[in-house]
């Protein structure tokens, strides 16, 4: 018996330049975390701040501190003067010295910034490791009772942490929901280098609803695990599905003729009509053999449709 695929609306993935732009860390007890809770998991305080906040602020104590530093030597040079004139002058130095570093500082708080959050994040690796495992944690916790919650988790761990074992419970619960087109979808951070029925399903229902994000590290997985997919309940349809997301490009045409042209009689229509036009266009193209089988498959199929008379 089949299982019903749950229908889902996902929270929004808000997606990052940089991984490190997606840690928060509490500014009471130094506790990080990937989620978005508003509460520390750790102290309970309402602290959480993302670590590029907390860079500045610490850039910008470290900017304050080297301008008492100058402002400290200005008050030296005055208590050590012996006339009203070294006074002057010590005062009027100072003042010019802590001037300049006012607007030195100014030119480079953005790089001072960076400066700061390399060092917390080098100084931080066990706490941030230990923060990640409490989400992970969080995760294992909530998958039991909110599948869907479970996955948004993980998501967002999936940033901060790149390891099989959460990309493959990530792509267990997609294999759960009921996906569609307009979803928030991903593949390529997804992948493993080992087979997995799991995500050779999930190639191929991406390959249905969201064919354009099967690329060539998509197809290069099926290539590589062709006979074990065959073995599959659903195989031969499933890479049948990939040769048909591959012919929406002339660049995977190019590269993979031979496997599609293995599962150019199992396309839907839609997507042999795509190949058909894409040969019509490139005459001199021979594709190891596929523009002679994809003439053949016209012939005995669709010489008459009305959609392939108009590329005639």
């Amino acid at each position: 018996m089949m299982t019903k695929k749950k229908p889902l609306i996902l929270r929004p993935y808000h997606k990052t330049s940089y991984a490190y732009e997606k840690l928060r860390i509490c500014k009471h007890c130094r506790f990080f975390t990937v989620l978005w809770e508003d509460k520390c998991a750790n102290c309970g305080r309402q602290a959480l701040i993302p670590v590029m906040q907390q860079a500045r602020i610490q850039a910008k104590h470290s900017m304050q501190n080297e301008r008492l530093i100058a402002l400290l030597m200005t008050l030296a040079a005055v208590l050590f003067s012996q006339t009203f004139l070294q006074i002057i002058l010590s005062l009027a130095g100072g003042f010019l010295l802590t001037g300049l570093l006012w607007w030195v500082q100014r030119k480079t708080v953005e790089p001072e910034t960076r400066r700061q959050l390399d060092k917390l994040l080098r100084s931080s690796e066990r706490r941030i490791i230990e923060g990640i495992y409490m989400n992970l944690t969080t995760a294992s916790a909530a998958i039991k009772d909110d599948e869907q919650l479970g996955y948004e988790i993980l998501r967002e761990m999936a940033t901060i942490v790149r390891n099989d074992r959460i990309r493959l419970q990530q792509i267990m619960l997609l294999q759960s929901f009921a996906l569609r087109k307009d979803m928030d979808l991903t593949l390529e951070p997804l992948m493993i280098e080992d087979f997995e029925p799991a995500l050779a399903e999930y190639i191929g229902e991406l390959a249905k609803i969201k064919r354009e994000l099967i690329k060539h590290q998509a197809i290069r997985y099926v290539l590589r695990y062709e006979r074990e997919i065959l073995e599959m309940k659903n195989g031969s349809r499933i890479l049948a599905l990939v040769a048909g997301a591959a012919v929406r490009m002339k660049t995977y045409v190019d590269a993979y003729p031979d496997f599609i042209l293995r599962y150019v009689r199992q396309m839907p229509k839609d997507r042999f009509l795509r190949l058909y036009r894409l040969v019509r266009r490139h005459p001199d193209q021979p594709w190891n053999g596929l523009r002679n089988e994809v003439s053949a498959l016209y012939n005995e199929k669709y010489r008459w449709d009305p959609e392939f008379q108009n590329w005639e």
